[in-house]
């Protein structure tokens, strides 16, 4: 409609009405009304059509960048050379990155705890295709290797135990560690997993003492995770490294003691930071099952070892993934898992 055939619309309105003796005023608020009506009445077309139309960007921009990614795939020169000029860009990215972020962390300081975590979620369907599983397949036995120093030719890919005379720590000895430092555990190393609800904070398991006050079934198992450098190095006068480790090994950060009763039920070994994994036993006792990762589940036999107290097993998460299950033990069992690179 032309602005002259609504103006004229209008006038013929208002002529009306005061034909039939409406006031001018009168008039004026019902056109008022009447336009407020139509606004109210877009209002919800309008949020659709925003709601639409961010959907319509969105999927755009999904085309466009699953199109870049498959160009880069299938053009390996122009992949090299989307690289060679991105890694000018990473440093002021992360940076940027990390200015923006610092508003987020002082109102969310929780979120600090994901800084010293290497891998924020793991691939359940990680697999490595074509993995050569022969240096664990020719293992038949797993030995005693005590006094052997290790050389740079051998591989964890064939476990071996190890007897370590420095290496006795019982619950009373954790809970002398844990009192020294308590302030520092609590804000370093405060989480703990457990199978029962009573033990959810490292506090929880030092006032509820499991060597004083055992479970009715006697099957509590807690995990304690360390990857924070404070609580490490308060721990390493009691977990020190074992005699015989190789010198250009280094230490992961990320570290485990497990505390189990003698009914504790089977669990998995985590997957540690690093592929060279030492689990000391020391006290008590468990019985481990060496299973063959799922990449070399064809080529590797399944072992089974009782780990005492004092005593290491040596061993690669590349090849192996042991699971801890109950010895014929009366005590209270401590582990240590660490690894190295």
């Amino acid at each position: 409609m032309k602005i002259s055939d609504y103006q004229y619309q209008i006038s013929l309105i208002r002529k009306y009405a005061k034909e039939i003796n409406i006031s001018e005023d009168e008039t004026t608020q019902i056109f008022k009304n009447c336009f407020t009506k139509i606004t109210n009445e877009k209002k919800p077309l309008k949020k659709l059509f925003i709601i639409f139309k961010i959907i319509k960007i969105c999927f755009i921009i999904f085309l466009s960048l699953l199109s870049v990614g498959i160009i880069l795939y299938n053009h390996p020169t122009i992949h090299n050379m989307v690289l060679r000029h991105l890694q000018n860009f990473i440093y002021p990215g992360f940076k940027l990155l990390r200015e923006l972020s610092v508003p987020i962390i002082i109102k969310y300081p929780s979120l600090t705890e994901l800084y010293d975590e290497s891998c924020l979620w793991e691939n359940p369907n990680f697999r490595v295709r074509g993995m050569d599983c022969w240096p664990c397949s020719i293992t038949q036995s797993i030995p005693d290797m005590t006094g052997w120093n290790m050389t740079k030719s051998h591989s964890l890919a064939e476990p071996f135990t190890r007897y370590e005379s420095n290496s006795y720590v019982d619950f009373s000895t954790l809970y002398s560690v844990y009192k020294s430092q308590e302030k520092m555990f609590i804000t370093d190393a405060r989480k703990v997993s457990s199978t029962s609800f009573i033990y959810n904070e490292i506090n929880d398991v030092m006032e509820n003492r499991l060597d004083r006050n055992p479970s009715e079934d006697n099957d509590i198992h807690i995990s304690w995770r360390i990857n924070r450098m404070k609580p490490s190095r308060a721990l390493r006068k009691y977990f020190p490294k074992p005699p015989g480790t190789p010198e250009w090994w280094s230490q992961s950060s990320e570290r485990y003691v497990f505390i189990d009763e003698p009914k504790a039920s089977a669990y998995q070994l985590p997957i540690i930071e690093c592929g060279n994994v030492i689990l000391r036993c020391t006290s008590g006792s468990r019985l481990i099952k060496m299973i063959p990762s799922p990449d070399c589940q064809k080529n590797c036999k399944t072992f089974s070892i009782y780990l005492s107290a004092q005593e290491t097993l040596w061993y690669n998460w590349w090849y192996w993934r042991p699971a801890s299950y109950p010895a014929n033990s009366t005590e209270l069992t401590i582990s240590y898992l660490t690894s190295y690179c």
